[in-house]
């Protein structure tokens, strides 16, 4: 294939794109997302899911990032496979983990090293956009709690919680029953690359540290980003709900209180707060979320959706001009993953969730974050061309707590 501009997705924590018959992003994503992009450029414009490494440290992610990219965009045909001929600019949308791979592959220096190589240069300079969704830009307080550092026991102690491990296996196993379709995804998978896969995830857990708040902090404070390069940062956060409607069942619940922590941040973090506050409370569109959800009752420190605090998921507290949405969601249903019902005909949903979060986001939700990726995209691209603002809508406020 010919074409200026290449999409990638880049994944998250456990770095697959395809594990069996389950796609880490969903298909429906990468037909939208092409199929918006090319409405707008009248050309082909490939959307690529990148495979990383699961659970090795973010520097080893991003060396295997960029020589994927390097190998994508190769200038010549012979000997290397689905290679993509002519790209001018690469965009980047990743999600998790996978939109911090993203962003830190568009700052000034590695994360190993004093400076970019030469190969890496080269296909960095390709770079023009940059989407995050979800990312834990900050960290998240999910690999300070007790279930990340599970494993760093040896042997056992009295010391970890027992009874909450206990209590999320449970609930975990309660939801098999549930989730038949992600079950029978998964059996097709050859025994064999689910041992290795397992091998990786439970001999390298670099990532865990390196996605502990105090890690990524450190990160932000010596990790300048390119210029010239576009940062888009979509937001998710959805409160617990315990009512009759859409209340959040018991494996949401925990994966949440093992996220929020304690509540306390750094004042990078607090700032983001504000900043996200701010945005929610003057900025017309800017909150994506269905007529079924509900807003959190304040934008603090422990809310989250279940994997990422949500103040965690920008990366300039001082650059509104970079975060261009807050989804009620939860994380997974931004890659397509929710429980999807036909608007207009009754019945069960034919496509289960990972997660039931309560937070209501269906197919409106769904498209209507696609259509802004697509938009934070085609700014950067001479002669696109862009929706304009819609006009002013009702503005969301937050409720003091």
């Amino acid at each position: 294939m010919q074409t200026p501009d290449v999409v990638v997705l880049v994944p998250g924590f456990l770095g697959f794109t395809r594990f069996g018959g389950f796609y880490y992003f969903a298909d429906r994503l990468l037909a939208v997302m092409r199929g918006l992009l090319e409405e707008a450029l009248g050309y082909p414009v490939p959307v690529v899911p990148c495979t990383t490494l699961p659970t090795e440290s973010l520097a080893k992610r991003q060396g295997h990032l960029v020589g994927y990219l390097s190998d994508l965009c190769a200038t010549s045909l012979s000997g290397v496979e689905r290679t993509i001929v002519g790209v001018e600019r690469i965009h980047l949308i990743g999600h998790s983990t996978g939109g911090v791979d993203a962003q830190l592959l568009a700052c000034t220096k590695p994360l190993e090293g004093r400076g970019w190589d030469k190969r890496s240069n080269e296909v960095r300079r390709k770079i023009r956009s940059v989407v995050t969704i979800s990312a834990p830009h900050y960290g998240t307080c999910l690999a300070d709690s007790w279930l990340a550092s599970w494993a760093d026991n040896r042997f056992f102690s009295w010391a970890v919680p027992v009874t909450d491990a206990v209590r999320l296996a449970w609930h975990l196993l309660w939801l098999v029953p549930q989730e038949a379709h992600v079950v029978a995804q998964l059996q097709v998978t050859h025994p064999k690359d689910v041992v290795n896969f397992l091998r990786q995830v439970a001999f390298h857990r670099e990532l865990i540290g390196n996605l502990r708040p105090s890690y990524m902090e450190g990160v932000r404070a010596t990790h300048k980003a390119e210029p010239g390069v576009s940062l888009t940062c979509f937001v998710t956060g959805t409160p617990l709900r315990a009512d009759g409607e859409r209340p959040s069942d018991s494996f949401f619940s925990d994966m949440y209180g093992l996220t929020k922590g304690d509540g306390q941040a750094s004042p990078a973090v607090d700032r983001c707060g504000r900043l996200l506050e701010d945005l929610i409370r003057t900025r017309p569109r800017f909150v994506i979320r269905s007529q079924h959800s509900q807003m959190p009752a304040a934008i603090d420190a422990t809310l989250n959706d279940g994997v990422v605090n949500t103040v965690r998921q920008i990366v300039h507290p001082d650059k509104p001009e970079e975060v261009s949405g807050f989804v009620v969601a939860d994380h997974a249903d931004v890659l397509g993953h929710y429980d999807r019902r036909d608007s207009l005909i009754d019945g069960s949903p034919y496509n289960a969730g990972l997660f039931h979060s309560g937070a209501g986001f269906g197919d409106d939700e769904f498209f209507g974050l696609s259509r802004r990726v697509a938009q934070a995209i085609l700014k950067t691209i001479p002669g696109a061309r862009c929706e304009e603002e819609a006009p002013e809508l009702e503005i969301v406020s937050i409720q003091p707590a």
